[in-house]
């Protein structure tokens, strides 16, 4: 009898550190070329002569690129706000939840009191050959093998295509300036800035929140955030003076990485619009803050300065990105308290970019309904309203108001079927975009002060934990959350039914997805099980059809 008592689970698996483990095994799966897939080992240590805990040799045999993470539990405050709760968390209480993944050394200390669990990702190359591997795991000490895990990983012969939906998750710069203590724009700001962007472009990040000027987002009225701008400015004599270095430099970055779309930032202040995005300006021999909170964003000064700058932008970007896939923010969030402002800036706004894209995050039909914005990016909260419109352009975004009605998200509250389901939907119902405002967060609610994400991850209790950020601050760069590498399972899942509509049209696909009733984004079956077994019966379709 081996010392460890191991079982492989799901990567919709959170293993909480607890005596017991009732949670399905899973020890095959298939995927395709070009994936990366993940499942997790479970572990305790049998009997009382093992002391409190053992710290064995790891070692993996396979053929494939495997990669271990050891699966790191947190604090959670905060789960959800205590008046937007449903029935789908994995607790309503403050507790320890599994979250953070750490890049394992090898080796791992199993104990007998409670359950831990490594998390393996497979990267499958697109040119592995097709049919079964193994992946073998050993765990040994002094030469005895203390456990030892087997997991089948079918390899079908088809290559997962290239991701058409349009996914931001909004990038902030100022935070990664913050924690590490380092000059922003510094050579060693834009080296942490690049690793970051790597690691959201891997998995699945398409679109880069691009801050030509500090982003007016989640700032208190009067307050501000670190200065993070990639145009430089100078004002003399009426005239404004426009470099563009900094921004080739982040353009640069983008392309290394992958990305394809730029997201210009917020050109006003969020809420309404009601001022402008703090700018710094080179004017009479030295730096001042030109605009800011005490700028009316419908100040002449203000139309004056974007009457200049808007026709240098998008020349520069037009000769350095294709302009097609760059999209300009007015305001994140207006209301239909907000139209009337919104629709007068739209209005001086819209020839001044003509020829590129616009959208906004909202929750009103009304706002689009009255022509204002080109690409509308509604809450699921509230998608109904557009969905059936005829809207061929229909993104979707959720952020901390999600954590009600059953609506899918990533808290780390939250089970991560409800956070990998959102593949399903966004395919069903066609969404050309997706939206999410935290990729790395660090600061508390409005931006009043750095918190430290490990310890702390609700913005000092403004959010459910685990809505600000989906990567930790590691020492050398971003560490990855489980939360992330979930929301890439169900980009790739998108993927896969898009292959599969290729083959076989879109009503199968759609069959597939509705087969234990219609879902929508309210309503869908709650369970790993559906997911697991929805992705096996597309990639058994695939199979048959390529």
């Amino acid at each position: 009898m081996h010392k460890f008592s191991l079982k492989n689970l799901s990567s919709l698996e959170k293993v909480m550190p607890a005596l017991s483990l009732p949670l399905a095994e899973y020890n095959g799966a298939s995927c395709l070329r070009g994936e990366r897939f993940s499942y997790q080992i479970a572990m305790i240590a049998n009997g009382e002569d093992v002391g409190p805990a053992v710290r064995a040799d790891i070692s993996v045999c396979s053929d494939l690129d495997v990669k271990v993470y050891d699966v790191v539990s947190v604090p959670v405050s905060m789960p959800a706000f205590a008046n937007e709760y449903d029935n789908a968390f994995i607790t309503r209480e403050s507790a320890v939840i599994p979250d953070l993944l750490t890049v394992n050394d090898g080796t791992v200390a199993v104990s007998a009191y409670f359950y831990k669990a490594l998390w393996l990702t497979v990267d499958v190359g697109k040119n592995a050959a097709p049919g079964e591997h193994k992946i073998t795991v050993s765990f040994e000490k002094d030469g005895e093998v203390l456990g030892e895990s087997v997991f089948g990983l079918n390899v079908i012969g088809a290559e997962l295509p290239k991701q058409k939906l349009i996914f931001t998750q909004w990038f902030h710069c100022d935070c990664i300036a913050s924690y590490y203590g380092l000059e922003p724009l510094s050579e060693e700001h834009w080296s942490y800035i690049e690793r970051f962007v790597k690691t959201a472009a891997e998995s699945g990040v398409n679109m880069l929140l691009t801050p030509i000027f500090t982003p007016p987002l989640d700032t208190k009225i009067g307050a501000e955030r670190p200065t993070v701008q990639l145009i430089d400015v100078t004002y003399k004599d009426g005239v404004y003076g426009f470099d563009f270095t900094k921004l080739t430099r982040w353009l640069a970055v983008c392309r290394r990485n992958g990305i394809e779309y730029i997201e210009i930032s917020h050109l006003f202040s969020q809420w309404g619009a009601m001022c402008t995005p703090k700018i710094v300006v080179y004017e009479n021999g030295g730096e001042v803050k030109k605009f800011g909170w005490h700028t009316d964003s419908l100040s002449e000064e203000y139309k004056d300065f974007l009457s200049q700058l808007l026709p240098r932008l998008t020349e520069y970007l037009s000769e350095n990105w294709d302009k097609d896939k760059v999209y300009f923010h007015i305001s994140d969030e207006p209301s239909r308290d907000h139209i009337e402002r919104y629709g007068e800036i739209q209005e001086f706004i819209k020839p001044l970019i003509d020829g590129f894209h616009h959208m906004d995050a909202i929750s009103d039909y009304e706002i689009y309904e009255k022509g204002f914005i080109e690409t509308p990016v509604p809450t699921i909260r509230t998608i109904d309203s557009f969905i059936g419109r005829g809207i061929e352009n229909l993104w979707a975004y959720y952020c901390c108001g999600e954590g009600k009605y059953n609506l899918s998200n990533r808290f780390i509250a939250m089970p991560s079927s409800r956070n990998r389901i959102i593949g399903a939907q966004l395919y069903k119902y066609d969404i050309k975009g997706f939206l999410q405002w935290g990729y790395n967060f660090y600061y508390s609610q409005l931006s009043t002060r750095l918190v430290n994400p490990y310890v702390i991850n609700d913005a000092d209790s403004g959010f459910p934990a685990g809505d600000a950020f989906s990567v930790y601050p590691g020492a050398d760069g971003p560490e990855p959350s489980l939360r992330l590498f979930v929301f890439g399972d169900a980009l790739q899942d998108m993927r896969a039914m898009q292959l599969l509509e290729s083959l076989c049209g879109r009503a199968a696909v759609t069959e597939l997805i509705d087969s234990e009733g219609e879902i929508d984004f309210r309503t869908y079956p709650r369970s790993a099980e559906y997911i697991l077994n929805l992705r096996e019966r597309i990639n058994k379709m695939i199979a048959e059809n390529i």
